[in-house]
């Protein structure tokens, strides 16, 4: 069910039982943009069904936040151009190679390419890991890109940010909102946590505990600084005002 958040934005929440990300959809008076593509096909279809039930436009675009599975593996499931920063175009054509049998996929969280977290909701998003496909964007930007809808207009920023230096954020101005997609949270690869999918009760103690890089707190707060908003979400999490965003940072 999509939620209509201002005259523009609808947003449908995140399904955390196979880590299902909030997907933003922003309507102009022309065309219609899509923030994060979903993680599967099934996800897609889901979508698809939702936007048709509350009576919303399909997108004419998909933009992506990041490379990370749960916000892009659902990109050739749309029939629209797909979006997506450079940073993030280069790490989903190399993930585009990855095999997807276990024996893979166990490996790669032993090399460190991949994290347990993300392999245990892979495998429990897709039962059949044959349906997996990974893509490229077909349009990509380089540090940031406006798309008008119409009345209405986006702004796609390569933020960085504490969780993946290929995050992008979508301003709208027009609506005092910002898409942060992951870009506000911890850097789940980079730093060592404990996960078991036997006790997933404990997923938030666990990412509790991780530290945050102050330096790129530090750069992500500065860019935020020069945009107006008065809200905003993140990947996962509940609708924020901008000061209890900036507010998660001083915890």
């Amino acid at each position: 069910m999509f939620d209509k958040i201002t005259d523009h934005i609808y947003i449908q929440p995140a399904e955390h039982y196979t880590d299902r990300p909030n997907v933003g959809l922003i309507v102009g008076e022309k065309y219609t943009l899509l923030f994060e593509a979903g993680n599967s096909a099934a996800n897609v279809q889901q979508l698809q069904a939702a936007l048709k039930e509350n009576n919303l436009p399909q997108p004419d675009f998909v933009a992506v936040s990041h490379w990370h599975w749960d916000h892009s593996f659902g990109m050739h499931a749309w029939n629209v151009p797909t979006i997506a920063g450079k940073e993030t175009n280069d790490q989903l054509l190399e993930v585009a190679q990855w095999k997807w049998d276990d024996e893979s996929m166990d490996s790669r969280v032993k090399t460190g390419e991949d994290i347990v977290f993300c392999n245990e909701m892979i495998k429990r998003e897709y039962p059949d890991h044959s349906l997996i496909k990974v893509v490229g964007a077909d349009i990509v930007f380089d540090g940031s890109m406006i798309i008008d809808l119409g009345g209405v207009q986006c702004h796609l920023i390569h933020a960085k940010g504490p969780h993946s230096s290929d995050a992008v954020i979508c301003w709208v101005p027009q609506d005092d909102f910002v898409f942060l997609g992951d870009s506000n949270g911890k850097d789940l690869y980079g730093k060592p946590w404990h996960f078991d999918i036997e006790h997933e009760e404990d997923f938030l103690d666990e990412t509790a505990k991780i530290p945050f890089d102050d330096h790129l707190v530090k750069e992500y707060l500065a860019l935020l600084d020069t945009l107006y908003f008065d809200r905003c979400i993140g990947g996962h999490a509940p609708l924020m005002t901008k000061q209890q965003l900036y507010a998660t940072f001083e915890k």
